[in-house]
């Protein structure tokens, strides 16, 4: 049980249209108790709780996960891994991407819930976006993560005292502030590499975030962003090696392939989201940046 007896806020949101059901399932959040800017959660109180179709099904989260392991071993799938989970493991889970609970006796951790809107700002860091390279899963040095879980008591001990107070609830955005920067600073791997980052292209990848089932051209993005193309060439290669094209596709390619990987959606259904005019095509681009066509990597899933 959550400290106090109170009952885990995980609540099921699905949408009406008719291949919903085919769809990861999107979990909302909602607070244990109104107003409430983050909270902790045992694992198995989760699995107690929710549905067994959410438990067995993939899940498209609307806000942010961090699990600490402490007890036992065992996985959690995230996007394309099936993660290895043991005593002094973190997951992180971001808004969006797609994971699943794999039910298994003994596997115990402390869950750190928060809506997007109360992540804080890592002043040493860009934004995570997917396909950054950041790993959804570290083992820290034991005193690294043992400071990781004070952190995390401290969240939890303000949470069985929070009385909806302004400054409670700001003390507790305070708390996971600083949580997110201990974990930036022991776990430097958990946050994506500032360094020299150039300003275009930080500015294309939030923009492609933006506007990734419109499949956008280069040169539609570099007129939106006041750049050339040959700019946003030169930024993107200095990050990656690549041209802006080819982050462009390998976005667009990721997103698909969770698509084709977690849901059963139509494969005419995710072409036409994607602005394909036909199968063919849609197939063609997939066999491209994927390497296999759409349903191979849906067999293969």
């Amino acid at each position: 049980m959550l400290p106090g007896g109170a009952p885990v806020a995980w609540r099921c949101v699905t949408a009406p249209e008719p291949v919903a059901q085919q769809r990861p399932i999107d979990i909302g959040y909602t607070p244990i108790r109104d107003s409430i800017p983050v909270e902790v959660v045992q694992r198995s109180e989760v699995l107690s709780r929710i549905g067994r179709r959410e438990l067995t099904s993939r899940q498209r989260s609307g806000f942010h996960v961090l699990m600490a392991c402490t007890e036992g071993h065992g996985t959690h799938d995230v996007d394309f891994e099936a993660l290895e989970v043991r005593p002094g493991t973190l997951v992180r889970i971001h808004p969006g991407q797609v994971h699943r609970f794999v039910p298994e006796p003994g596997f115990e951790a402390a869950m750190v819930l928060w809506p997007a809107v109360e992540q804080p700002r890592d002043p040493g860091s860009s934004l995570w976006y997917p396909g950054c390279g950041v790993p959804a899963r570290w083992e820290p040095q034991p005193p690294a993560f043992a400071r990781i879980l004070r952190s995390i008591e401290e969240i939890r001990e303000e949470q069985d005292a929070f009385d909806r107070s302004p400054r409670r609830a700001a003390l507790m955005r305070s708390l996971l502030h600083t949580l997110t920067i201990r974990l930036s600073i022991d776990v430097p791997a958990s946050v994506p590499d500032m360094t020299d980052l150039p300003q275009p292209y930080v500015e294309l990848r939030a923009r492609i975030e933006q506007r990734l089932r419109e499949r956008p051209s280069v040169a539609e993005l570099a007129r939106e962003l006041a750049y050339s193309t040959r700019t946003l060439d030169r930024a993107c290669h200095q990050v990656t090696g690549a041209t802006a094209k080819q982050v462009l596709d390998e976005r667009i390619a990721l997103e698909i392939r969770r698509l084709l990987t977690h849901t059963e959606v139509p494969l005419a259904v995710i072409a036409a989201d994607f602005g394909f005019g036909d199968l063919s095509n849609f197939s063609k681009y997939v066999l491209r940046h994927l390497g296999a066509r759409p349903a191979q990597i849906r067999a293969g899933a």
